[in-house]
């Protein structure tokens, strides 16, 4: 399980929302509908692909390390194994 620690999704979804709205701040009820819909029938077809690939894209290295990491602390914590010293990070 993936768990997210930043609001990147839902920018990157909102700037998507903007641009389908063409940035209007207070957009018709109708137009904001159909900006829902194409952004269902956008993630649904993403969804598909991953579904019928059976692959997602890959994940940085950077972000991998650092969840793992981030992962390790944690179980360390609840098995009361963490020192101060080894939980702040090294300057």
């Amino acid at each position: 399980m993936i768990i997210l620690r930043t609001n990147n999704h839902l920018e990157g979804w909102h700037h998507r929302l903007n641009n389908d709205l063409n940035n209007v701040v207070h957009p018709h009820f109708y137009l904001f509908i159909r900006a829902i819909q194409n952004d269902y029938a956008y993630n649904s077809a993403i969804s598909s692909c991953h579904l019928a690939n059976g692959v997602l894209p890959p994940r940085k290295n950077l972000y991998v390390n650092r969840n793992a990491r981030l992962q390790n602390l944690e179980e360390r914590c609840k098995q009361q194994t963490l020192t101060l010293d080894e939980y702040q990070p090294k300057r």
